[in-house]
């Protein structure tokens, strides 16, 4: 009888990945979309204790590597200015998007 992770084990595979920078990038876009759905499930109150613990691993992580490119943060987070706040907040460097930008995103992922 198999366990309920066996598939999420199978896909990590056997070999850390080749490529550390990499795969801390990947890991960055999954943050930044966890903090879209923590920020959502925070409701009214728009910010949470699991917000915050998201936000100490994307900021730890982006100082290792670099700031995810916006093309991959998730609309709200850009619309709001959550993104750029954190990067900068952070001194972190990135290229922030233009509004066109942005309504241009959310045009081609269906949202506007």
């Amino acid at each position: 009888m198999g366990q309920w992770w066996d598939a999420a084990i199978a896909a990590a595979g056997e070999q850390p990945p080749t490529d550390l920078s990499a795969a801390v990038a990947e890991e960055l876009i999954a943050l930044w979309s966890d903090l879209g759905e923590a920020m959502r499930r925070a409701g009214a109150r728009s910010w949470s204790v699991e917000c915050d613990g998201l936000v100490v691993r994307i900021v730890m992580l982006s100082r290792l590597t670099a700031a995810t490119s916006w093309q991959w943060i998730p609309t709200p987070l850009l619309a709001s200015g959550v993104y750029q706040g954190i990067l900068q907040s952070a001194g972190l460097a990135f290229t922030a998007p233009c509004p066109a930008e942005i309504h241009g995103v959310n045009l081609a992922r269906g949202a506007g």
